[in-house]
């Protein structure tokens, strides 16, 4: 089929569906370009009039179309290097520091000779030992700690940039640090809020502190890293892989 391009007052020529797909695909063509063809009563914008002709044959798509975005996911999954098993261990490494360090010195801030003593006392019951640790916390807060309540404020500033990024950039602080990104598999868009937050992050981190199953999932997950795609179990749920960020 030959089809008449233009693009505003401007004629681009004749072309048949392959020129087209070729065209689109290298940022000739655009969706928003006039087409007219045999049959037709009046020009149309490119894109609609493709997605006019799947709707009247009964095709999912108009085969340009669809040979189109066939080539395009072919060169984006190309266009993708995973991220190296280093990458992926400095990004964990950065980001469990910037959270660990803030908590640290919060357990510094909260000993104190008598805790330090009921600490002690209870070590043989990890239960009683938690419910102790909450009770400090509450009892530093409650007298407005200083040293608390700062590092409480960093851990949220942290949780909150790490959200934004993700979302936005599918990058944690440490993947930003270190030039990689979660991506949805296996075209490589952007994973968004859902993916690359809820189910790749939050919901393994409530998966991980269940006792007895938590740590075992928590570990074999991981070791999933030495596949050949390198997906861990949450990056199976979440139908997301990382890999290096080009630009």
């Amino acid at each position: 089929m030959k089809y008449h391009l233009a693009r505003g007052e401007e004629q681009l020529g004749t072309f048949n569906d392959l020129d087209v797909s070729a065209g689109m695909r290298d940022g000739r063509f655009l969706p928003t370009d006039l087409c007219w063809t045999e049959g037709m009563p009046e020009w149309q914008a490119l894109g609609f009039h493709m997605k006019e002709v799947a709707a009247t044959t009964g095709v999912a798509e108009a085969p340009a179309i669809t040979a189109l975005r066939e080539e395009v996911r072919q060169d984006q999954v190309q266009q993708m290097e995973l991220a190296s098993l280093g990458q992926r261990l400095a990004a964990r490494l950065i980001d469990w520091t910037l959270l660990l360090v803030p908590a640290f010195v919060i357990l510094m801030a909260l000993m104190d000779p008598v805790f330090e003593a009921e600490i002690m006392s209870l070590r043989n019951d990890s239960a009683a030992v938690m419910q102790a640790l909450q009770r400090q916390i509450v009892k530093a807060v409650e007298a407005g700690n200083e040293t608390v309540l700062a590092m409480y404020a960093v851990i949220f500033g942290l949780l909150l940039a790490n959200i934004v990024l993700l979302t936005v950039r599918g990058q944690s602080i440490g993947k930003l640090l270190t030039g990689i990104q979660v991506v949805r598999t296996p075209d490589g868009a952007k994973a968004g809020f859902i993916k690359a937050v809820l189910l790749r992050w939050f919901l393994f981190a409530i998966i991980s502190s269940i006792q007895f199953i938590g740590l075992p999932l928590m570990i074999g997950g991981i070791l999933l890293i030495f596949r050949r795609d390198r997906r861990c179990l949450h990056d199976l749920v979440a139908d997301t892989q990382v890999v290096k960020r080009n630009g």
